[in-house]
C-alpha cells in the first residue's frame, strides 16, 4: 500500500519520450517505498537527474557563465527532517547529496562550494553536467544578450520545448515525504538559488501533507506556497482544493506561472497548473494509474 507521485516540471513535453522515463522514475521509487521514504524519493529523482530530458542533474540550464548551479531538497514529514543542497556544482545526483546530508549531519543546507566540498568527502564523483543540447542553447541565449535582445528560448530551460524543477511526493500508507530537484532559470545570476532548497517555499512535509512546486522560484518563496498548500489540508481541505487555491493566490499576488503537486495523510493526490503542460505520473499500490491528468486553471485564470 502507498502512492509516489512525480513531475517532470512545468511546460515539460507530455510526449513519450517524456513520460517513459517519469514512469520509470515512479516505479523505481514504488519498489523503495517500503525500504524507506527517502530512499523512494531519491531513487525517482535520480532517474530524472540521469536524463538529459530534464532540467536536473546532467542536463541542467547553464547560468550567465556558462556554469551549471543545481538545487536539491527533500524533506521527512514524520521526522520533520529537512536537508538541501545549493547552487552545487559538477555532481550530477544533487538529490543524493542532499540525503546524505540527512543521514550523516545536523546540517540543513550546504551551498556552493562547501555543498561540493561535502559531496566529494562523501565519496560521490566530479561529473559534467552540461548536455550538448543546453551548451548550444546557452551560446544562443548569450549571443542573443550580445545583441541586445532577450533570449527567444524557454526562461526555465533555455530550450525550444520547456521544463522546469521536478518533484516527487510519497505516502507510505502512514506517513508523507517530499524531494525536489532543479538546475534553476536559465542564463540566471551566478550564485542564484531558488524555491526548492526553501522550506515552505517550494516544497514542504508534515503529518498533514507533502508538497512540491515547480515555476518562478522567487514568487514561491515570497510567498510561502508549498507552506500554504499544507495549511489548508490541516484546516480540512482537499489537496486539489489546496493547490487550486495556491495557485490562484500566487497568480493573484505574484502575477506567476506555477505547478503544484501534493498528497495528504489519506492518500488523496491534488495536481494543477496555471501554463502549458505539466506532466504527472501517479503510482498507486504498484500500478501507474494511467487516466491520472493535472487540473489546468490557466483558462480560468485569464477568463478571471
Amino acid at each position: 500500500m502507498g502512492i509516489i507521485a512525480i513531475h517532470g516540471g512545468l511546460d515539460t513535453s507530455r510526449e513519450n519520450p517524456f513520460l517513459a522515463v517519469l514512469q520509470k522514475a515512479a516505479l523505481e521509487g514504488y519498489q523503495l517505498l517500503d525500504t524507506g521514504r527517502t530512499q523512494a524519493l531519491e531513487a525517482a529523482l535520480k532517474t530524472l537527474e540521469n536524463s538529459p530530458r530534464f532540467n536536473c542533474g546532467y542536463g541542467s540550464v547553464l547560468n550567465l557563465n556558462g556554469v551549471v548551479e543545481m538545487d536539491a531538497a527533500i524533506v521527512d514529514g514524520a521526522t520533520n527532517r529537512f536537508s538541501a543542497v545549493a547552487a552545487i556544482r559538477q555532481i550530477r545526483n544533487p538529490i543524493s547529496v542532499a540525503r546524505r546530508l540527512m543521514e550523516k549531519t545536523r546540517q540543513v543546507l550546504l551551498a556552493g562550494e562547501g555543498a561540493l566540498e561535502f559531496a566529494k568527502k562523501e565519496g560521490f564523483p566530479e561529473g559534467n553536467c552540461i548536455s550538448e543540447e543546453q551548451f548550444k542553447a546557452w551560446q544562443k541565449g548569450k549571443d542573443s544578450l550580445a545583441r541586445g535582445k532577450p533570449p527567444s528560448q524557454n526562461l526555465f530551460t533555455g530550450l525550444e520545448y520547456l521544463g522546469d524543477t521536478v518533484g516527487c511526493v510519497v505516502w507510505d500508507g502512514e506517513s508523507l515525504a517530499a524531494a525536489s530537484s532543479t538546475g534553476g532559470v536559465s542564463l540566471k545570476m551566478p550564485g542564484r538559488v531558488g524555491d526548492t532548497p526553501c522550506l515552505g517555499g517550494g516544497i514542504f512535509a508534515s503529518q498533514t501533507s507533502a508538497v512540491v512546486c515547480t515555476g518562478v522560484g522567487e514568487a514561491f518563496i515570497e510567498t510561502l506556497t508549498a507552506k500554504y498548500v499544507d495549511e489548508r489540508i490541516a484546516e480540512g481541505a482537499h489537496p486539489q482544493q489546496a493547490v487550486e487555491l495556491a495557485l490562484k493566490r500566487l497568480d493573484e499576488m505574484k502575477g506567476s506561472q506555477g505547478g503544484i503537486l501534493a498528497v495528504d495523510t489519506w492518500g488523496r493526490i491534488g495536481s494543477a497548473f496555471n501554463a502549458g503542460q505539466f506532466p504527472v505520473v501517479v503510482v498507486k499500490d504498484g500500478k501507474i494509474e494511467e487516466n491520472f491528468t493535472p487540473i489546468n486553471l490557466r483558462p480560468v485564470l485569464l477568463e478571471e
